[in-house]
């Protein structure tokens, strides 16, 4: 069974509800993955963090960043739930 990282972020609490917009970007990235037996086991959402900054500036994003550095990190591929909000 493929191992997914799950990668997010919302804007600014006061034009996004954080936990809305990350359980959306959830479902989503199921959708993706489950049809092909494919499971989220870690995740990585950053709340409040323009997508203009660079990963490395979003603490979720480059703690992401470096855990694909460890060949030891329990996941296979990294899937996001929609692209507009991380890139």
């Amino acid at each position: 069974m493929p191992r997914f990282a799950f990668a997010g972020r919302c804007s600014t609490e006061d034009l996004q509800d954080p936990e809305t917009s990350r359980n959306w970007q959830l479902t989503r990235a199921r959708a993706l993955i489950e049809p092909a037996g494919g499971e989220i086991v870690a995740e990585y959402f950053d709340a409040g963090h323009s997508r203009a900054l660079p990963w490395k500036r979003r603490p979720q994003a480059a703690a992401l960043l470096t855990a694909l550095r460890d060949p030891h990190r329990g996941f296979d591929a990294v899937v996001i739930g929609e692209p507009q909000r991380t890139f």
